[in-house]
């Protein structure tokens, strides 16, 4: 179905509305408030927003003012980056009439992927491991300044990331842990994110246990795509649902999901931006968790905050994050 088919036969009887600016996003402007969860840049983060969004809908002016009001209403009370961005994605699904729009995407990643793995080495010992997954993260949608791709995810696979608040030599080790968790990002990278982990859970001879969103969101694996893949993979994993599109650290999501990412017997392995994020949002709620969050800084935002070069890959603790993000708050706050 083209754009132009979608608006002629899903008529929006009622145009995006746009609640009242006071209060609004407020980045230090006189006698408006702080977002009590603001995003990491006042203005990049919301052309982010703006360029995933419009991607859909481009050659319908009217999708395109529509959206446009729409984003103009959530940026208004600006709730959290993690709902914004989610309840934008929704916005548009309904809009366009189509229901996971990125599905043809994901399919090809995933495929993609499979072919290509009996010609990868998937490391077995933790680091090795670790750096590998958090090299992985290549894959997204179209972003400002960053053009993923497949070809680029697999050239990149043998880089090694920037340690963020946690050394290579003492990097957590599983043994005394009761499971592996991995929080799932991409559609692509995940079939690399489970070879590996199934590796290291077998080492270390305990459950492994993946957590995905319940409902599509962008190009993240779903739940169900993830039973599936680990099937494909003959992996002994289970899956576990956020119940929705929200990510797992979002306080909506399913209490079990989350009792898993917060228990300290768990080690989690944390894949990719929107996850950080979520984190960055509500990290109040996951005090004592064993995290670990391997990404690679695909936004000028994030290379700023982990102090890296554009797209390089991460591997953070969530002491680092939360320090680092306490700091980076008050800054902007100040400026």
């Amino acid at each position: 179905m083209t754009i132009v088919e979608a608006s002629r036969i899903l008529p929006i009887t009622s145009r995006a509305s746009t609640p009242s600016l006071e209060g609004s996003l407020g980045m230090g402007l006189k006698g408006e408030r702080s977002p009590a969860r603001p995003p990491l840049d006042p203005v990049e983060c919301l052309v982010c927003l703006i360029h995933g969004r419009l991607q859909q809908v481009s050659g319908s002016l009217r999708m395109e003012a529509d959206v446009l009001a729409y984003a103009a209403g959530l940026v208004a009370s600006w709730p959290s980056r993690t709902e914004v961005f989610v309840s934008s994605y929704e916005y548009v699904e309904r809009l366009i009439g189509v229901r996971d729009y990125y599905r043809s995407r994901k399919e090809e990643l995933n495929k993609a992927a499979l072919s290509s793995l009996p010609q990868i080495r998937i490391p077995e010992t933790l680091p090795e491991a670790l750096e590998f997954m958090a090299a992985a993260n290549g894959i997204d949608i179209s972003m400002p300044g960053y053009k993923p791709g497949f070809a680029r995810l697999v050239k990149g696979l043998g880089e090694k990331p920037h340690y963020r608040g946690v050394a290579r030599e003492s990097l957590l080790d599983l043994e005394g842990a009761s499971r592996l968790v991995v929080v799932l990002d991409n559609a692509g990278e995940a079939v690399f994110d489970m070879a590996a982990s199934s590796k290291l859970s077998s080492r270390y001879g305990i459950e492994l246990v993946f957590v995905a969103r319940s409902e599509p969101y962008e190009i993240d694996v779903t739940s169900s795509e993830a039973e599936e893949l680990a099937g494909r993979l003959g992996l002994d994993a289970r899956i576990i649902a956020t119940g929705s599109r929200l990510p797992v650290f979002h306080p909506k999501a399913l209490p079990e999901s989350r009792r898993l990412v917060s228990d300290p017997s768990s080690i989690v392995l944390v894949k990719g931006i929107a996850n950080l994020e979520a984190y960055m949002d509500f990290h109040e709620d996951f005090a004592g968790s064993r995290l670990l969050f391997l990404l690679r800084a695909k936004c000028n935002p994030l290379s700023r905050f982990f102090e890296v070069s554009m797209a390089d890959p991460i591997i953070a603790s969530a002491s680092y994050v939360k320090e680092r993000l306490k700091n980076w708050r008050e800054g902007v706050l100040r400026g």
